[in-house]
């Protein structure tokens, strides 16, 4: 993965920098009189990584620590870059203190679904959304945040601690809920969409023994989802990045 795409990354960035007052001091640098910031792409990661430090009063930069950072591999567009510069930028805002008022675009569509449609990930967060009403406008706001659906991330901050909630009074009624939105996926479901599911199991379980155990009881006849969902959970176990977009 090469760094191709900083360029759309510091673009979504460039008008927060000319609101505040900052100004370049090296490549993917810019500081204020406040703060200095930069933004780097840590190939061995394969993440895009933003980096903060203070300005004291004489404008000495002091030292440099990552306040976030964004999963992104090779199959990762232009778009998506756009979108780690987007939310790089909310973290910045956030740091600093500045707010600014969000309303929700009402012309934001939720997934639909049409007769003869593969079960892909539109189906998949369809049935997320039908399942847990809560988030469908959450889902607007992330639409409408982002300019895409960067899914997994979606997944990780909403629908994993869900699943978690969701199975913590280890009924019946609450195992068919989780059971009814993840089995259809992984049995239809095109390759992105079974990973996505075993993913987003893999990260509720993550840690947590409870999860772990109602989940295995929930797959207990279904051997093959089970093994998979059990094999990520160690996949998370040992790999950072991919815990950071899904265990929150």
């Amino acid at each position: 993965m090469d760094n191709r795409y900083i360029d759309k990354v510091i673009g979504e960035m460039k008008p927060f920098f000319d609101e505040n007052g900052f100004t370049s001091f090296e490549d993917y640098g810019y500081n204020n009189d406040k703060k200095a910031v930069k933004v780097e792409y840590n190939n061995d990661k394969q993440m895009y990584v933003l980096l903060l430090a203070d300005v004291d009063e004489e404008g000495k930069i002091g030292e440099f620590s990552e306040i976030t950072s964004w999963l992104f591999d090779d199959t990762q567009l232009e778009r998506d870059a756009e979108s780690v510069g987007i939310d790089f930028t909310e973290t910045l805002r956030e740091n600093m203190g500045i707010k600014v008022t969000r309303k929700v675009n009402a012309n934001v569509d939720l997934p639909t679904v049409q007769k003869g449609d593969k079960y892909g990930i539109p189906a998949f967060t369809k049935k997320v959304l039908d399942t847990f009403p809560q988030f469908k406008e959450p889902y607007k706001e992330y639409i409408e945040k982002y300019g895409n659906f960067l899914y997994l991330n979606f997944f990780g901050t909403y629908l994993v601690p869900q699943i978690k909630e969701t199975l913590k009074d280890k009924s019946k009624k609450s195992i068919k809920k989780i059971s009814d939105m993840v089995e259809p996926a992984y049995a239809q479901g095109d390759n992105d969409t079974v990973n996505a599911v075993v993913a987003c199991l893999a990260a509720a379980c993550y840690n947590d023994e409870a999860t772990t155990n109602a989940v295995n009881e929930m797959l207990s006849e279904n051997v093959h989802f089970k093994a998979a969902v059990n094999e990520f959970t160690s996949v998370i176990k040992s790999k950072k990045q991919i815990r950071e977009v899904l265990v929150k």
